[in-house]
């Protein structure tokens, strides 16, 4: 939960909202095992510093597609590349499952750190909605 204490403005939820729950969408996806539903994480030795999950839809008529969660590289991480590994690897794997023909992600508008590596592995925006989060009044 460090990503939502050290950059709030670039996820959905909150730290707040997140410290209720008993466990965090990640933490589920490992206990259940699923390759429908996984997270890669990158390690430095045995600290975790990033992490990319890979959510496939489960409506019959959706199955075909997945969504990116979750991604986030630990700031003292920066510029290695940790995040296009872990992206890239995560697609990768979620494309060799059966069926698999989308993926799609959502993203801050004014992440553009995040937004370019999107655009660098291949995503395309289609499409953005203003004010889809609220901070306060604003």
């Amino acid at each position: 939960m460090a990503c939502l204490q050290n950059a709030p403005e670039h996820f959905g939820s909150t730290y707040e909202e997140e410290a209720l729950n008993p466990k965090l969408k990640f933490e589920t996806f490992i206990e259940n095992g699923s390759q429908d539903h996984f997270i890669f994480g990158a390690f430095d030795d045995e600290k975790l510093v990033g992490i990319v999950g890979f959510d496939r839809m489960d409506r019959q008529r959706a199955r075909h597609r997945g969504e990116v969660v979750q991604m986030y590289v630990d700031s003292n991480y920066g510029g290695q590349n940790i995040g296009e590994k872990l992206l890239r690897r995560g697609l990768e794997y979620a494309f060799t499952l059966d069926g698999i023909e989308q993926a799609r992600l959502s993203v801050i508008a004014g992440n553009r750190t995040a937004i370019k590596l999107y655009e660098k592995v291949g995503f395309k925006t289609f499409g953005v909605q203003p004010k889809y989060f609220k901070v306060g009044d604003a």
